[in-house]
Order: C-alpha cells, then structure tokens, then sequence
C-alpha cells in the first residue's frame, strides 16, 4: 500500500512552486501559500478562466500560465501542487517526477501540504460511496461531544482552509485523485468505506482504482475495516508486513453480518429490526435512526468505529446519530405526490451508489413486476463505468427504467442483458420529461428515484444542480397538484 514513498519530501516555503489547476482547490493553495509568503506562480489548462480578472488582481505577483500545460515551462519549477482534477498519471507529470531519481520535481497535492503542517489529530476517509455522509456524521458526533472539530477536504471546504479554524480534530473526506498525491498523511483512523467501479477513465482497472483507495491506511494509527468489502480486506491483509500499516491489534472491524467480539455489525430480531451491535452490546436500533438502508446503517457504524480511539461519552455519541437527518442529493426524500414518494439521489454517479440505493427503497429482490413499486431515473457520463451489476439489479428490482443523457445506451445495454423487457425501458430528452413520464407510470405506493449511477456534465453543472433542478420539477408539479385539487373541492362546494 505504498503510495510512491520516494516523492516524499518537506515542502520548502522559500522554493518557487507551481499551482497547477485553478478552481476551488487551486485557489485555497495559493492564498495559503501567499499567507506563508511563498513564492508561486498560477497554471491551468483551460485558455480562459472565470473571474480571471480577479485571479489576476489577487495574486498579482504570480505569472498566469493558461492553456496546454509545457513541459519546459514546469521544469523550471522544484516544487508543483496540482489539483485533484488533474491527472498526474499523464505524460508531462511523469517526467517531471522522474521518480527514477532525487532530480524530479516535488509533485504533491493539497492534502500533503495539509499533512506537512497540521498539528492536531485528523481522520481520514474515503470511498466510492457514503464518505461525505460518514465525514459529517464523525463531525456532527465529535463536536457533540464537546470536540471543536471541523470536516473538509474532499467535501466542502479545502483542506488548507481548515486550518484557520483552529480546531483540535479534522475530519478529512479524500477522493483518489487526492491520495494520488498524498504521501505523509499522519492520522488517528482511517477508512476505506467500500470500492466498486468509478472513474474508470482515469485508472487502469478496479484494482488499481483499489489499490490508490488504501493508502489511506499508510501512517494510520487505526484501520478500520468493512469486513463485507472481501477484496479490500485481503488487500489489507497482504499489506500488514508494510511497516507504514497498523498492526492486526489495531484494526477495528465492522460489517453487515453479526459481529464478533470487539467488532461493529448489524444483528436482525425477531420483529425485523436490525441492532447496530459491538460484540454483545447493544448500540442503536435501526428503526431509532432517520437514515435508513442497510447501506447507511454501515456508514454509521463506520463512523463510531472512526471515533472509537477517541473514548467519547457513548450516549452523546448515540444521540448525535439519532439526531443525524442526512445530505443534501443522497437519497433524499423530496415530497408525495398523490401517494407517490420521490426521493433524490444525485450524488449517486456510480453504479455502486445507484445500487445501494435501490436496495434501500426496494428491498425485496425478485418480485414479479406487478408488485414492484421503483421508477428508476438514470443516465450521464458513465466514466468508462461497466453497468453490468447494476443491469441485474434493475431487471430485479425496478418496475420502469427512465434513461437521459450521454451515455444512457450503455445503462440500457446492460439491463437488457440481465434481461428486462424492453418496454419497461424509456428514453427521455430532459428531467422535466423524466419526471412527466415517471408521473405518468406511477401508481399509489410507488417511489420515484434519481439516482444516475453517472457523472451529471453532459447536462449540467455538478451533480446538484441536477438534483436541484429534479427538485424544482417536483415542487412545481405538487403545486399544480395541490391547486388542481383547491379548484376541484372549491368546484364541488359552489355545485352543492
């Protein structure tokens, strides 16, 4: 689980350094390299930037380098900080690296100039699904329990910027694109929530995808481990001679299954509900929590584990959670209309997500079609993604299929494949089409769910504007809804 040991190197404050990629993260590192009076200079490959001007106006003793990125321009640079968007696998960065000798540049991203300079304890997490909803949990929890604590990263606000706040624990949501470029992060635990295939554009395979996940366990004191996750737990295992890996003492353990001792999982009771246990004690019942599926049980127990180190007050742990309501665009409950439930899942751009979310609305597996009740939306940029299991879900568990977007076919290939009917397959132009047609097919009982399974750029912004604009759709509809039936009571009222 090495993650390329040899570029680990102290970052110099006098050294002149390239910023490379300009949006949110970018920026971040350059104010706090200017704080730090740091000489840099400014690089992005697009030709024109919004808000240049400003760029300019900010940083006025930086060079703006716009457009395709020159080799011989970043050369002449001993240290570059790029961001998560930019991929350091491309031909440029390799050379600069020159990870076959001392005389590569220093090529690190904003989480290792965070990890060189943070003096408070942090937790790390990542995932291909639930991280931002574990990394708010574990802030919501700490800071219940009278920790001044603060999340970011990944999720929210850049890394650097945490550190004005001043907080004795930060809470670290990482992508793999951060850990790409992170090589000394020191924390307190650390976690793989799960893997499955995302941003396959960019890796060479689900396994190499996995492989740049768990070096989040470098340097950790404690690993904490998603025993259903078979494939990360024999990596882990693999790797435990690795002396930057926790020992086996220190690992916590947590799953869907009944738990050994001194382990988090779910037990199911006679009535139905399920526990959230450690060993024999009892912590949560399922049906206490606002969040709901299987999949987000796991993300809690994901997050006491994340915190167990710490010895916090159990019971205000517990009621935090209790308390705890979820995100924005994932799996949100939107509203009824006419005793159908709509529900937003935007942030699922994965098949992973997509899946998990199914089967927290739709249970049950294998009904006939005439008892199932979901009306899948889907569709986007699939990210090379293969939609082969997610195919196998929805032909089980999905009553129609409404698809949109660029690569909506491959989706519609796959479902075919596991064998759905063709006709419970609908193409749309639009999320307002989306939405009529789901209306339209939709019976008392049934739930209507946005979750693509894919990237959102191909019709918009980022993933919430799209669940933004789902939002407005069904708002408007209920209106409607709700006025055509005032007329209709006010019509019976005048007739009577």
């Amino acid at each position: 689980m090495n993650n390329n040991t040899g570029q680990y190197k102290p970052f110099v404050f006098s050294q002149q350094t390239l910023v490379v990629g300009l949006g949110g993260t970018g920026l971040s590192v350059a104010r706090y390299l200017k704080q730090k009076n740091c000489p840099f200079d400014l690089a992005d490959n697009r030709s024109e930037l919004a808000g240049q001007d400003n760029i300019r106006s900010e940083f006025p003793d930086s060079e703006l380098l716009l457009g395709d990125f020159n080799y011989e321009q970043f050369k002449q640079y001993p240290q570059i900080i790029v961001s998560p968007g930019i991929s350091v696998r491309s031909e440029i960065f390799r050379l600069l690296s020159n990870k076959e000798s001392d005389k590569g540049q220093l090529i690190i991203g904003d989480i290792e100039l965070f990890a060189q300079v943070v003096d408070k304890p942090v937790i790390a997490i990542t995932g291909s699904n639930g991280k931002s909803t574990v990394t708010t949990l574990v802030e919501k929890i700490a800071s219940d329990c009278g920790i001044k604590t603060i999340a970011g990263g990944n999720l929210g606000i850049p890394a650097l910027d945490l550190l004005t706040t001043r907080s004795d624990l930060y809470t670290l949501e990482l992508s793999s694109f951060q850990l790409e470029t992170t090589y000394s992060l020191k924390t307190l635990s650390a976690i793989v929530l799960n893997v499955s295939e995302d941003h396959m554009d960019r890796y060479n395979g689900l396994d190499d995808y996995r492989q740049v996940k768990t070096t989040i366990y470098n340097n950790t004191d404690w690993a904490v481990i998603n025993k259903d996750e078979q494939q990360l737990l024999k990596l882990f295992k693999n790797n435990t001679q690795n002396e930057s890996c926790p020992s086996a003492e220190r690992c916590i353990y947590f799953g869907s299954e009944e738990p050994q001792a001194d382990e988090y999982g779910l037990q199911k009771i006679q009535d139905g509900d399920y526990l959230l246990k450690k060993g024999q004690e009892t912590l949560l019942k399922a049906s206490e929590l606002r969040l709901k599926g299987v999949y987000n049980y796991l993300n809690v127990l994901a997050a006491i584990a994340l915190l167990e180190p710490l010895s916090l007050d159990r019971e205000k742990m517990l009621q935090a959670v209790r308390e705890y309501a979820g995100l924005e665009h994932r799996c949100e409950w939107v509203a009824q209309i006419n005793g159908v439930d709509f529900y937003n899942d935007s942030k699922g751009t994965n098949a992973g997500a997509t899946i998990a979310a199914i089967n927290a609305l739709e249970p049950e597996a294998d009904k006939s079609t005439a008892q199932r009740q979901l009306i899948l939306i889907a569709g986007g940029i699939g990210k090379g993604a293969d939609f082969t299991e997610l195919g196998k879900v929805i032909k089980a568990r999905v009553k129609y299929l409404l698809l949109m977007g660029q690569d909506a076919v491959q989706i519609e290939y796959a479902v075919l494949k596991a064998g759905m009917a063709s006709e419970r397959i609908i193409h749309v132009d639009s999320m307002h089409e989306a939405v009529q047609q789901a209306m339209a097919l939709a019976q008392k009982g049934d739930t209507v769910l946005l979750s693509p399974a894919c990237a959102s750029f191909d019709m918009y912004a980022n993933y919430s504007e799209r669940g933004n604009d789902f939002k407005a759709i069904i708002y408007e509809r209920a209106e409607i809804t709700l006025d055509n039936m005032a007329d209709s009571q006010e019509g019976l009222r005048d007739v009577s």
